[in-house]
């Protein structure tokens, strides 16, 4: 069950990192969180500002089946995105893994599978959140703190406690009916199909988004746009 076992450090480069070097010695559902990252990352491997007051953790699932790192990222960003609205604050899901609050990023979900060849081993779901923590002035245009929106401390115990019960919640009721989590997360997305987005220069019509890739159409030429970091 997620959460069952709770693994505390002080301080560690990444949450993610380490369960992916010692998944073999932790069970299923396993959770890592930190009270500072000195090296954490989101996709593509970019680096996240991870200090102290922020929220930083990472959970191990050991699936018996194939990995759909996709589904993991619904399940939390949704779980994110559920939590704030028992807050009375509205957020969105930025596509595919960030959640939003007025135009500025609050927190990413990076979901990293392990394989040995083809077999699947693990997957590593890792949230960070801007919660008590300053942004630095270089990151205050696009980055927002629950702080920041709240005008208060928040409890970083009580918020990981309410994400992991959501995720429970969400994992056991949409493990067979993906589709049903996909429309709900649909729901919550800035982007929404027909939308004009820029993409390296090019502007572009979003066809289709699916959990992992979108169908973006560039004046009759349709594209594919993976949404997954090769880790």
């Amino acid at each position: 069950m997620i959460g069952e076992k709770i693994i505390s450090f002080e301080s560690i480069d990444s949450t993610n990192r380490f369960l992916k070097e010692n998944y073999r010695f932790y069970p299923d559902g396993t959770v890592v969180v930190a009270l500072e990252q000195t090296s954490g990352y989101g996709r593509n491997g970019r680096h996240w500002h991870s200090p102290r007051g922020g929220l930083w953790f990472s959970v191990l699932f050991k699936p018996r089946k194939s990995l759909e790192l996709s589904f993991y990222t619904r399940v939390f960003s949704v779980a994110v995105v559920k939590t704030l609205e028992n807050m009375k604050i509205h957020a969105n899901i930025k596509w595919p893994n960030d959640v939003y609050i007025n135009g500025r990023k609050l927190a990413g979900v990076l979901s990293e599978g392990i394989f040995e060849g083809a077999k699947p081993l693990a997957v590593v779901v890792g949230v960070g959140m801007n919660v008590n923590n300053e942004i630095p002035a270089e990151l205050k245009t696009r980055a927002i703190s629950l702080k920041e929106i709240t005008g208060k401390e928040i409890s970083v115990v009580k918020l990981i406690e309410s994400i992991l019960k959501n995720a429970r919640v969400i994992f056991r009721k949409y493990s067979k009916k993906k589709e049903a989590l996909t429309r709900i997360w649909k729901r919550y997305l800035l982007q929404k199909e027909g939308d004009i987005i820029s993409l390296e220069g090019k502007k572009g019509k979003i066809v289709k988004i699916n959990p992992d890739s979108l169908l973006i159409d560039f004046d009759g030429e349709i594209k594919k746009v993976y949404s997954l970091s090769p880790h």
